[in-house]
């Protein structure tokens, strides 16, 4: 058990990085034989029904992940909060201000720009959000060919975008914008084809409750605020993503997050199609929960045997919003599409997350690069949505290249080819469709020794009308520079191939040391 004074907090920029179920069931006495006894039985159907899964990882841990979250590949991540007040540093700041090693830049900022005696709590009258408009984000998040967002209902400072009944007057609708900033956004995405989450922040920095529990060895945070909020963001808003985080410095029996999750599997309004992270206490990253995130900006560069999700920031620098961001500070869309291509090939999801100002708007710079992102994403989505990885997961050859691929509706060897269950799509000439990224352009010549070629096979560059074809039996498909039409791609600096008909080919990508 942590103290006080042993607390150690996970630093986002280091290079490392309602109703409460009722387990506890008894039953009556009744008839062994008889109509009484089937009518018992059948009294008893939705009770045992609730009792799927029980609150151990063992049980937790073979829930299998909807199929939606797989399909989806890329989401939009939101972090907005007090901190976007100030906006300097990050959204840490009020702990890089008051914590236990205060960084000097910081203590400097708030002296120089606010009146002696200014506390944290000072920043939330003037979080007025006065030009939030909920279908404007919901529209920008649609508008960038995400399939899915997650908003940081509350991040570690405490305070609620929704109106907590735990955190009365330390919410968004009490005070700052006075509105329920959570069901608003909920609203706009319930007019989109776009699944809405919640991003949820486990413990709160200075909270004299949970400073306590680390002194006292005792639990009321848990009880009286943070387990209560998880319930309550899950009945009002129905998320289907429940993503949380700074659970670091507890253990999940502290957090009592296999309770929580075994009623979200079982009993929740969401049951059947929320997901949700690994993030569940000390040691669970990476482990147990639905899909793994590892840590922030994690790139593994290989596949993975189990669902990942790739979160990163478009501000290289800041979750939250800051004043001193500059353009260089920003990621560019190539950048972003790279990340695309290498996490979608190894069998994870994209999370790309902005940082709204203080008075609710997403940055124009961010709000840009989300829509020309969009164009790209839709010009080349049947490369992305609902595919899967390949037997290779970039080119042995040529440098920068990665695969996605998708298996033709119909048949094989009798068989009906299910495209849910699989890992990784293995190559038939006549089902499996390979695409192929290509995002080192600056060569003569483009030989991808990964993919054998058929008299049959044909490379279509998505995004155009052109088509190669003439390849015949070889061990590599090649194309040269000069072929390719430079003046109808949508970008010069990515190359997208569809590659069907190529020969038969059998790999494991996971028994390979090679890629």
């Amino acid at each position: 058990m942590f103290t006080s004074d042993t607390l150690h907090f996970r630093d986002p920029q280091s290079t490392t990085d309602s109703k409460t179920p009722n387990i506890h069931l008894s039953f009556p006495t009744f008839p062994t034989t008889g109509p009484m006894l089937l009518l018992f039985l059948l009294l008893l159907v939705p009770i045992f029904s609730i009792a799927d899964y029980t609150p151990d990882w063992s049980s937790l841990d073979k829930r299998s992940l909807p199929s939606w979250y797989d399909e989806s590949k890329f989401g939009i991540f939101c972090h907005w909060g007090l901190y976007s007040v100030p906006a300097i540093r990050s959204e840490w700041m009020w702990w890089y201000w008051k914590g236990d090693q205060p960084d000097a830049n910081v203590v400097k900022f708030v002296e120089k720009n606010y009146k002696p005696g200014t506390t944290y709590a000072d920043f939330a009258k003037d979080f007025t959000a006065e030009y939030f408009d909920a279908n404007r984000f919901a529209e920008i998040v649609k508008t960038s060919g995400a399939k899915y967002f997650v908003f940081t209902s509350k991040h570690h400072e405490g305070f609620t975008m929704w109106p907590s009944r735990t955190s009365w007057n330390w919410n968004a609708q009490d005070i700052g914008p006075k509105r329920d900033i959570v069901g608003e956004l909920k609203n706009a995405f319930k007019q989109t084809n776009v699944h809405f989450g919640l991003y949820f922040s486990q413990f709160e920095w200075f909270n004299p409750l949970f400073l306590d529990d680390g002194k006292f060895n005792t639990t009321n945070y848990r009880d009286q605020v943070s387990y209560p909020q998880m319930f309550e963001i899950v009945n009002k808003y129905e998320p289907e993503i429940v993503w949380s985080d700074g659970e670091w410095d507890k253990t999940d029996d502290y957090w009592k997050s296999k309770e929580f999750l075994a009623w979200l599997y079982n009993s929740s309004p969401v049951k059947d199609r929320v997901v949700v992270n690994d993030r569940w206490g000390t040691g669970t990253m990476g482990s147990h929960g639905g899909f793994l995130t590892y840590a922030d900006h994690y790139d593994p560069g290989k596949l993975l045997e189990r669902k990942w999700e790739n979160c990163m920031t478009l501000d290289k620098m800041s979750w939250g919003n800051r004043r001193d961001m500059k353009a260089s500070d920003v990621h560019t869309v190539f950048e972003i599409i790279e990340q695309l291509a290498r996490t979608i090939a190894c069998n994870g999801n994209l999370l790309l997350n902005v940082g709204p100002d203080m008075h609710g708007l997403i940055p124009a710079i961010f709000e840009d690069r989300l829509a020309e992102i969009g164009r790209f994403v839709d010009l080349h989505s049947e490369a992305i949505n609902e595919s899967k990885p390949w037997i290779y997961q970039n080119d042995t050859n040529q440098p920068n290249t990665w695969y996605t691929s998708k298996l033709r509706k119909g048949t094989f060897n009798g068989r009906r080819i299910s495209k849910k269950n699989q890992l990784f799509n293995q190559q038939t000439e006549k089902q499996t469709v390979i695409y192929a990224w290509i995002l080192d352009t600056a060569h003569e010549t483009f030989e991808l020794k990964s993919v054998k070629t058929t008299e049959n096979t044909t490379a279509k560059l998505l995004g155009t009308d052109a088509v190669f074809s003439g390849f015949g039996k070889s061990d590599s498909i090649i194309i040269p520079s000069s072929k390719i039409p430079w003046n109808k791609l949508p970008r010069r600096d990515v190359i997208v191939l569809k590659i069907e008909y190529a020969a038969n080919q059998e790999r494991n990508p996971l028994k390979s040391a090679s890629y």
